[in-house]
């Protein structure tokens, strides 16, 4: 708007002497700190803008829930809530598979470890910002015709402007040049979709060989420890020579079966996804932006999964298709679901009442206040300015 009116001023007006072009020049001024200030509500702490759900001190005891920020995990089937930096790692079941598994970060201001691996230690040195491993021992082999992949899928059909579509493609991009393949779906929108029609939910999928690293340990044989201060000198790893790493892991594929011990461990788009502060970092020529926009509230799942075949030239990554073998919610403690969806995703481990934000109202009207107080700035600077010119004009 600033930029269009100082446009037709100028343009309306090229005679108007130095008064017409400095008013349109505040004009833009103006505009580009409106846009500068947009930038900067994206980037500020999720923690100072959204909705939070507040757990009582009494449940975080009797949990045993770190104090400082972290993220949280919720696995299907449920068993309780889950936590980054643990001093053991976690256990899961489900009918296909168990095994273990461990996500892990820089400790975050005031945490105190007492797991056996040092987490300060050992992302020195390293861009990524956080890193998971997980173990599978399956309980009967996934069929050889069944794609495997691994990826994140949003609860929601989340709507983009014109504006976040061009982000997304930028962030799509970044990942294809990091990882390499990559299968991308808004979702369906189910507004669009007919009666009873299956829509498919928002997700990124990567194929089996994302993962930078993996050991395979034979049936009998000790597995590794994922606390292990060894583990990243084991198994084989990606980087550095990626065509070689594709080609064993395609023959491990063909070669999964019940017995063995198989271990994943994935960091390679860590550097892009700041989850504790729920925001996208990195992204070339896109500022820190509240993950908010793209997959709307949290959770979001991190999910290992094979793929029915096709059938009539179906590419979609449909729910009826997938065949999950970990499956687990993820949010910030910054940045919790609803106490509702928290209760359901944790099989009711949090028994006691929150202490709940005022959540919508205290957004909406942190809002309106900082673009208030925003545009009074603007418009007592410009009528300063103006006032300012006015008098000088007329002395001149």
């Amino acid at each position: 708007l600033a930029v269009g009116m100082s446009a037709y001023w100028m343009l309306e007006y090229p005679d108007g002497g130095p008064l017409q072009w400095t008013v349109g020049f505040a004009l833009v001024a103006i505009c580009w700190a409106l846009i500068r200030n947009a930038f900067e509500k994206l980037a500020r702490p999720v923690s100072a803008q959204a909705d939070v759900t507040n757990v009582d001190q009494d449940v975080m005891t009797q949990l045993k829930m770190p104090p400082q920020p972290h993220l949280e995990i919720a696995l299907d089937p449920p068993t309780g809530l889950h936590w980054s930096n643990p001093s053991t790692a976690y256990r899961f079941e489900n009918e296909f598979c168990s095994g273990e598994y461990i996500f892990f970060h820089p400790p975050t201001e005031g945490e105190v470890s007492k797991a056996k691996l040092d987490f300060a230690d050992y992302f020195k040195g390293k861009s990524r910002i956080w890193e998971l491993r997980v173990q599978f021992n399956f309980k009967q082999a996934p069929s050889a015709d069944r794609d495997l992949f691994f990826g994140t899928e949003s609860e929601e059909y989340v709507p983009l402007s014109a504006a976040a579509k061009q982000v997304l493609g930028l962030c799509v991009a970044t990942v294809k040049a990091a990882v390499g393949g990559l299968y991308h779906s808004p979702g369906d929108d189910p507004k669009r979709m007919l009666a009873g029609e299956e829509v498919e939910k928002p997700g990124f999928s990567l194929p089996l060989w994302a993962f930078d690293q993996f050991i395979v340990t034979p049936e009998g044989e000790a597995r590794p420890d994922l606390m292990d201060r060894q583990f990243q000198s084991m198994g084989s790893k990606r980087y550095g020579r990626v065509k070689q790493y594709v080609q064993e892991m395609s023959e491990l594929r063909q070669n999964i079966t019940a017995g063995p011990t198989y271990t994943f461990a994935f960091w390679g788009t860590s550097r892009f996804a700041d989850i504790i502060n729920w925001r996208l970092v990195g992204v070339p020529m896109v500022g820190p932006i509240d993950l908010d926009k793209f997959i709307g509230r949290p959770p979001l799942h991190c999910v290992l999964y094979d793929l029915a075949p096709s059938e009539k030239g179906e590419k979609r990554h449909l729910h009826s298709r997938k065949r999950y073998y970990f499956r687990a919610a993820i949010w910030s403690s910054l940045h919790r679901p609803r106490w509702e969806r928290m209760q359901a995703l944790t099989g009711g481990a949090l028994q006691r009442p929150p202490e709940t934000a005022s959540a919508g109202k205290a957004r909406k009207r942190g809002l309106a206040s900082r673009w208030e107080q925003l545009l009074g700035r603007a418009a007592l600077n410009c009528c300063g300015d103006f006032a300012s010119l006015r008098t000088a004009s007329q002395k001149a």
